[in-house]
């Protein structure tokens, strides 16, 4: 798991990014408190649905955000084929 860890911890600070802070930053931050609970939903084979969900709930409850629906989606379903790909 450790493989799938660095690549979700990097495309979570790459990527999805709600905050904006690749681009001033390096440090992960707040970020690498999300990326056990992504492994873990991507590990146990969670729908699409539970992915976005989990990020949604983060983005606009966790860090206040007004959130950015279809990225979201689309990040949730990039997440979702990591595993497919792994098989």
């Amino acid at each position: 798991m450790s493989e799938l860890y660095e690549v979700i911890r990097k495309a979570v600070h790459t990527d999805w990014d709600p905050i904006g802070v690749f681009e001033i930053s390096d440090e992960m931050g707040e970020y690498d408190s999300y990326t056990s609970g992504l492994c873990e939903l991507i590990s146990n084979d969670a729908s699409e649905n539970a992915v976005f969900e989990y990020l949604w709930e983060l983005e606009t409850e966790t860090i206040g955000l007004t959130g950015d629906r279809e990225a979201t989606e689309n990040f949730a379903k990039w997440l979702c084929m990591l595993k497919s790909s792994d098989n």
